[in-house]
């Protein structure tokens, strides 16, 4: 039997910590090599387990026109192209007529609510427009964001797909020993994200201590440094963006995982931080089935919810640890090897579409 050959439209060099990225590695590691070719991009370095793998084929990007090099190859008859994106690239091959597409298959996987797409540049509107509506299977991260896809542009979301956490590389530490609990807020330091609330926090806690993991855009770091130099606040600093293993080491050091954002999918900061045994604060907006409410974690509807929530873990220490517990133990549903599984399922069945 052939092969299902899926190309990946997504970069998966090693320094590259994007959600997508990281989430497309972990699929094509774990799909069947009897049943899959995968085919996937970089640009400088490509992740180091993607080598040598006999069902992986890795291509480098040059660096010059990008968009002819990624058109020519979404060209080659694949059963699936998986993350299809808003790319220039990708608006040429959606607008191709159906007959030199050859039956390829492509899949929207969306990770976030449509709203997350705020005031775009016009350039970006056009290809968002003309690619999006476009493809020929849509998934979903979770219910919610099936719901949003379903009612905003009126496709229907054949599977919900969720994306998972390495439960043998994220784990809790044998033991937790702060003297004062320390809180982790980890995500792009944007205000969409919710970290001046953080900030906040530190203010209303001051015996508990605050980390702001993540890099900053438009220079909104900066202004969080500045309101937490004019507070005069001791107790929380800005530790800039880190890798994989520098967060799942930061998790271990931490008691509470803290995200403050309202609008996302099912953020995977979530799924490493309960996998090491943090009980997570987040709004329950995006309805994630990552936080399980009142027993991994809380879902919270207003910031003063948050406040009073976070106030409960920084208090009791045995509430944090029976919370911390219950999420570990909830991951083991969202382990990359039991999600996988679902991926390869879906994959198989649109392949088997695409044939016939």
């Amino acid at each position: 039997m052939d092969k299902v050959r899926v190309l990946f439209l997504v970069g998966v060099d090693t320094d590259n910590t994007n959600a997508q990225s990281l989430n497309a590695r972990e699929i094509a590691l774990r799909l069947d090599p009897e049943r899959f070719q995968s085919i996937l991009w970089f640009e400088r370095e490509p992740d180091p387990r993607l080598r040598d793998r006999t069902a992986i084929r890795l291509l480098k990007l040059p660096s010059r026109a990008k968009t002819w090099w990624i058109f020519k190859e979404m060209l080659e008859g694949y059963d699936i192209i998986a993350y299809a994106d808003y790319s220039p690239a990708s608006y040429l091959f959606l607008h191709l007529p159906r007959l030199l597409r050859r039956r390829t298959k492509t899949v929207f996987h969306a990770e976030a609510p449509l709203a997350q797409l705020v005031d775009p540049p016009l350039g970006l509107r056009f290809l968002y427009q003309g690619t999006f509506p476009r493809c020929d299977v849509y998934t979903g991260l979770s219910g919610s964001i099936a719901t949003d896809i379903q009612s905003n542009i009126k496709k229907q979301v054949r599977y919900i797909l969720s994306v998972g956490v390495d439960t043998t590389a994220f784990t809790p530490p044998a033991e937790r020993r702060n003297p004062s609990p320390v809180v982790l807020f980890a995500g792009t330091l944007i205000e969409r994200k919710g970290p001046q609330y953080v900030i906040d926090a530190a203010v209303r806690f001051p015996n508990a201590h605050f980390r702001l993991a993540g890099a900053g855009r438009n220079g909104f770091e900066k202004v969080l440094q500045e309101r937490i130099t004019q507070l005069g606040l001791n107790n929380i600093k800005l530790v800039g963006p880190k890798t994989q293993s520098q967060m799942r080491d930061m998790m271990r050091e931490c008691d509470i995982f803290l995200l403050p954002s309202r609008l996302e999918g099912m953020p995977k900061v979530t799924l490493e931080a309960a996998a090491t045994g943090l009980p997570c604060i987040v709004f329950r907006d995006y309805e994630t089935p990552s936080v399980v409410d009142g027993v991994t974690g809380f879902q919270v509807s207003t910031l003063e919810e948050m406040m009073q929530s976070l106030g409960r873990l920084i208090a009791d220490s045995s509430l944090r640890e029976r919370m911390g517990i219950a999420a570990r133990k909830h991951m083991a549903k969202f382990d990359w090897d039991v999600v996988a599984r679902e991926w390869q399922r879906a994959y198989l069945e649109i392949a088997a579409d695409r044939a016939r």
